[in-house]
């Protein structure tokens, strides 16, 4: 929470709890965030605020500079709380660029904000100041897919008393840890563990039965049987460290997700089964 002293009174800024919301536009977007303002003290009834500023990411690694911050309405001190509409720009190339640095993790907001009062009598007192927010991974997700130009999905993994689906559950949330933290091979060694829970006791011998047929030829139930032995055998790379084989691969970001979420999607889909 951001406060500004005027003398006589004191405003008091933070963010909502879902802060954010983007309104879509042909290669640009309008992103809205939404303060609460309070104030304290005494204050004339006529006094309004204007409110402008500068809106960054931090954490990115490189200048986080996104646009400038303008108000949709000037402000009254009042008390209980009003709602204060902070907009921006944010074109197509911004929000890929965004995407790209944030590698997944929650975004870090910084709004540099300036704060004027608008007096009846003329003076026009100003104060400065910051105010600072995350928002979560899956919020900002959702927001970016709304604009087109990404998609999110939330697989639930359901947890039962089943104790190989929760060890599973368990191994997909330190994988996805190991995704935040760039170990991205532990991620993929986690799904794969995390995978066996997916593989019933008599999978082997239903893989031997689809394998012997062509591709055309499998029916739906063993072609979902050979993406499963598939996914297995390629995260089992991760896993082991076979001689001039899988000793040589290598795991990037992309491939941790990818493990993560295709677990993640065929664990979901045994409780559906």
């Amino acid at each position: 929470m951001a406060e500004l002293n005027f003398g006589g009174y004191s405003l008091y800024l933070k963010e909502q709890r879902h802060a954010i919301s983007m309104l879509t536009g042909f290669g640009a977007h309008r992103l809205t965030i939404q303060l609460e303002c309070a104030a304290t003290g005494t204050f004339p009834p006529e006094v309004a605020h204007s409110v402008a500023g500068e809106l960054w990411a931090d954490g990115l690694g490189q200048s986080g500079w996104l646009g400038h911050l303008l108000l949709d309405w000037p402000v009254k001190a009042t008390s209980p709380n009003i709602t204060m509409n902070l907009a921006t720009t944010l074109t197509d190339t911004q929000l890929a660029g965004l995407e790209k640095a944030r590698q997944g993790n929650d975004l870090q907001l910084r709004l540099h904000l300036t704060v004027t009062a608008l007096n009846g009598d003329g003076s026009w007192p100003a104060r400065t100041t910051q105010v600072a927010f995350t928002v979560p991974h899956n919020e900002w997700s959702q927001v970016v897919t709304e604009a087109g130009h990404g998609a999110f999905v939330t697989v639930l993994v359901p947890i039962t008393a089943d104790e190989n689906r929760a060890t599973a559950a368990r191994r997909l949330r330190e994988a996805q840890n190991a995704v935040r933290a760039g170990d991205f091979e532990a991620a993929v060694s986690k799904a794969r563990l995390a995978m066996d829970a997916v593989r019933p006791t008599d999978h082997q011998k239903a893989y031997s039965a689809a394998s012997a047929k062509k591709a055309k030829d499998r029916d739906q139930d063993e072609r979902w049987t050979v993406l499963l032995q598939a996914a297995y055998d390629l995260f089992g790379g991760a896993h082991h460290d076979d001689p001039d084989t899988t000793e040589h691969f290598t795991w990037n970001r992309a491939d941790a997700v990818t493990a993560l979420a295709l677990t993640a999607g065929l664990l979901g889909r045994l409780d559906d089964k």
